[in-house]
């Protein structure tokens, strides 16, 4: 099957270059990208934009099973170890789970993304249940949690790697050692760090390092929050060359804090964008662009173009290469993964093609969300 796609603003490359003109798909396959106009005949996106699929690297899609349950609570009482988080999955039955979930899971695609990476709680059985979940059409990465360390191993056979909710999930040995088998098994290793400032503190106070800093002991694949990584957790991060996640919109709800967006870019420090807890907000990629543009500009004006580009960079392209996923760049002779946003009303004048993408575009804009040979209008 052959598609032409004209009159497009095209996303093209690993850098993004705006491209103004039409595309081609051959089944799979992305087989030419051209400016101008094509010969005979094509679908007029009249300046609509093609942009690489977005990838949510971070989520809890099984806590939309209690949508608000977070409000009038600090964030430990929600999702601490004892958090009404995990008396309400335990409370709720298997059917109202999967039904939450795979409401959630079909909303995100509707909303442009591919394929998310969750950290599913419940050892064997939890991944187990996404897996059910998940829709053939977005890409569910899951990375497993035991319910207790002598799982391990079964837990790793059915995820595709180990989500930590924290360095003191696990004594220490068999932290290493938990860390030790899933880069063996070359699965990924992530962990979530400095979500909030007490447990920074405490970690400095117990052991005399920061989360960061003991968390790169383990050699994860990538960490997760460091809403209150300190500058030498920013530089560490760098110089081993360890991706972050992060989440602002959760970090916000959740009265954790709004992690450091603006010094991460400042530094060239690799990092990704995810929605994280699923009772907190609706995982909606769009929103947490808005979201992290607000962030980002308040902490630092002269922000501009690049800056924007970059955010983009963080929800689409550089999580489906953290996420070792198939699909890249728009680029001649790539796999199809793209999402095709209409002008619409919002998104007419604007000067930046970037900035305008990140700051006004919606879920609304989505005209098709393209994977291999199947696009859904």
């Amino acid at each position: 099957m052959r598609q032409v796609f004209a009159n497009a603003v095209i996303l093209e490359g690993k850098d993004l270059e705006v491209t103004k003109g039409y595309l081609v798909v051959k089944d799979d396959t992305i087989e030419k990208i051209s400016e101008g106009s094509p010969p005979g005949r094509a679908v007029n996106l009249k300046h609509g934009f093609i942009l690489p699929a977005f990838v949510n690297a971070h989520t809890h899609v099984m806590d939309s099973v209690a949508k608000e349950l977070y409000i009038g609570k600090t964030q430990p009482e929600v999702v601490g170890p004892r958090g009404v988080k995990f008396k309400a999955l335990s409370a709720a039955d298997e059917r109202s789970l999967i039904s939450a979930a795979q409401a959630t899971l079909y909303e995100m695609y509707k909303s442009g993304t591919l394929a998310h990476c969750d950290f599913r709680e419940g050892g064997v059985e939890g991944v187990r249940l996404l897996r059910r979940c998940s829709r053939v059409m977005l890409k569910s990465v899951i990375l497993g949690r035991p319910s207790n360390f002598a799982e391990l191993p079964d837990v790793l056979k059915e995820a595709d790697g180990l989500g930590l909710p924290s360095l003191d999930f696990m004594r220490a040995g068999e932290l290493e050692k938990a860390a030790h088998l899933t880069i063996k098994a070359n699965k990924l290793l992530a962990v979530h760090v400095a979500e909030t400032a007490d447990a920074q503190n405490s970690s400095i106070k117990k052991t005399g390092m920061t989360e960061v800093k003991r968390a790169l002991g383990l050699k994860p694949s990538f960490v997760v929050h460091a809403t209150h990584a300190t500058n030498d957790d920013l530089k560490l991060l760098q110089k081993k060359r360890v991706p972050l996640v992060f989440c602002p919109r959760a970090n916000s709800l959740l009265g954790a804090g709004v992690p450091p967006i603006a010094q991460a870019m400042q530094r060239g420090l690799k990092f990704c964008l995810g929605t994280d807890n699923a009772m907190v907000c609706q995982p909606d990629m769009f929103e947490e662009l808005r979201f992290a543009w607000a962030c980002l500009r308040r902490s630092d004006p002269s922000a501009g173009s690049d800056e924007a580009r970059e955010l983009i960079t963080a929800a689409t392209l550089r999580p489906a290469r953290l996420l070792r996923l198939s699909w890249g760049p728009i680029e001649v002779g790539k796999k199809v993964a793209f999402t095709i946003l209409s002008r619409g009303k919002n998104l007419e004048n604007i000067r930046d093609v970037y900035a305008g993408i990140v700051n006004r575009a919606r879920a609304g804009n989505v005209r098709a969300v393209f994977s291999g040979s199947q696009g859904n209008n």
